[in-house]
């Protein structure tokens, strides 16, 4: 049974790997997929996790102070959410409250970093195993066992993170380099405008408008030309997701869509 992992940022990235490592300590029969790094992430996210997701039985959301406004987590729990029921994606909150979680990840049952709470989702991952689940009495033993293992490493990990700031800063260059990976995904895969992900197109509208705030008070100005080349592909998946409603002449940027 495979596990999809997804993280973003350097700590859940590397708290990520510690889960990967130690999940089919516990249940044997389960493959965690994890990505290895931010640029397979940006460069071959559809070709990679596209696959994964159809093999994908369980998805993990790491989910920390920095990455909770994240553009990729909530543009892969929506993918995830296409393939698998909702109580079989759970975001696992390191060092965050329910409360901080904002938008389409509120729809998700979470599960806190403690030993109790864990338990239970590794429970969950357990039954969603089939035939190869373990007893619960063996699987609380083995539980038992490993989970010191699991809380010192993940403590180390957060322990030695730079990774704290509560809010990410995007620059420029990273708005832009976003909107590309956004748009080229779009354009190569060439999907029919039913399987356009509403929540693609909202990252997308919003991560454009932050380019404009941002790019109206820079001293960059070799932005602007990069600025005008990435509107009309916007524009054109944007008027292609309202016409396929229905809606015609709907604002493009000033409104995202539903």
């Amino acid at each position: 049974m495979k596990v999809f992992i997804s993280w973003s940022g350097d700590l859940s990235g590397a708290i990520a790997e510690v889960v990967r490592k130690w999940l089919p300590g516990v249940i044997q029969c389960i493959k965690p997929y994890y990505t290895p790094n931010d640029i397979e992430k940006g460069t071959r996210w559809f070709d990679d996790v596209s696959k994964e997701l159809e093999a994908s039985d369980f998805g993990l959301l790491v989910m920390t102070k920095s990455n909770i406004q994240s553009p990729w987590m909530t543009f892969e729990a929506g993918a995830l959410s296409k393939k698998l029921d909702k109580s079989r994606i759970c975001p696992v909150l390191f060092g965050i409250e329910n409360t901080d979680l904002k938008g389409p990840l509120v729809q998700f049952q979470t599960t806190r970093f403690d030993k109790d709470d864990f338990l239970k989702l590794v429970r969950s991952i357990n039954n969603s195993c089939g035939e190869q689940k373990l007893e619960d009495a063996i699987l609380i033993e083995v539980f038992d066992m490993f989970w010191p293992k699991l809380e010192k490493e993940i403590k180390q990990t957060i322990a030695i993170s730079k990774d704290t700031n509560p809010k990410v800063i995007r620059t420029e260059r990273e708005l832009v380099e976003e909107i590309l990976t956004l748009t080229r995904s779009f354009a190569i895969h060439n999907r029919v405008v039913q399987n356009f992900s509403p929540v693609a197109l909202v990252n997308l509208n919003q991560s454009f408008r932050e380019l404009l705030n941002a790019a109206k008070g820079s001293d960059q100005k070799e932005l602007l030309p990069l600025i005008e080349k990435l509107e009309p592909p916007i524009i054109h998946f944007t008027q292609l997701y309202w016409e396929d409603k229905g809606v015609r002449e709907r604002p493009i940027i000033e409104e995202s869509p539903k």
